[in-house]
């Protein structure tokens, strides 16, 4: 029995994700000064008090119900559970979950054998505010692979 985690890396489909840069770029080249840059820089920023009185709405919302949530996420599913929350499909070769993810680096999938069963955990600080989502595979099915494609990680058998 191996009770050490094993991590799944995420593969990327085919398409690739595009992302978009906010900042603002200055063509002025050596024709500038720090001066120059920095008040362009200020200028492009939202107002600094909008920014923190979003920031302190933001903390007391999440710090309001913190504790109930993580008590009711940190509860082992079974793989059935799994599928209904995030919308997910199961087939022959494997099972699917709909996630609302832009980057393999924003969901960490990690596993174990516990009891002759394969105990998996999904940790995301962007999906499930760092809070775990543990299930266990049915008997003798084990995650082979882990891809990204169009908003579904797909989760294929061995």
């Amino acid at each position: 029995m191996d009770e050490t985690w094993q991590r799944h890396e995420i593969q990327i489909s085919s398409k690739e994700l595009m992302f978009k840069s906010n900042l603002k770029i200055t063509t002025e080249g050596l024709d500038t000064n720090a001066e120059k840059l920095h008040q362009d820089f200020i200028t492009n920023l939202p107002h600094l008090s909008e920014v923190r009185n979003d920031h302190i709405e933001l903390v007391s919302r999440a710090n309001s119900d913190i504790k109930a949530e993580k008590l009711s996420k940190r509860k082992l599913l079974s793989l059935n559970e799994l599928l209904t929350e995030f919308n997910g499909e199961m087939n022959k070769k494997g099972f699917s979950l709909k996630v609302n993810i832009t980057s393999k680096d924003d969901v960490t999938i990690r596993s174990k054998i516990q009891n002759e069963k394969q105990l998996v955990e999904i940790i995301s600080p962007n999906i499930f505010s760092g809070i775990l989502r543990s299930f266990m595979m049915p008997e003798d099915c084990q995650i082979n692979d882990v891809t990204l494609e169009d908003g579904f990680l797909e989760f294929s058998f061995r």
